[in-house]
């Protein structure tokens, strides 16, 4: 039963993370474009 359960809960884990630092790093580059953009305007 724990060794099938094992690759269930690794995979979420696993899917979870990447969903996790992609959401982060997408707001930090949104964030890090729109203040060059403003930065750069004046």
């Amino acid at each position: 039963m724990r060794v099938k359960l094992e690759p269930e809960t690794a995979f979420i884990g696993r899917k979870f993370a990447y969903i996790f630092l992609a959401g982060i790093f997408g707001l930090n580059a949104i964030a890090f474009i729109w203040f060059f953009f403003f930065s750069n305007l004046t």
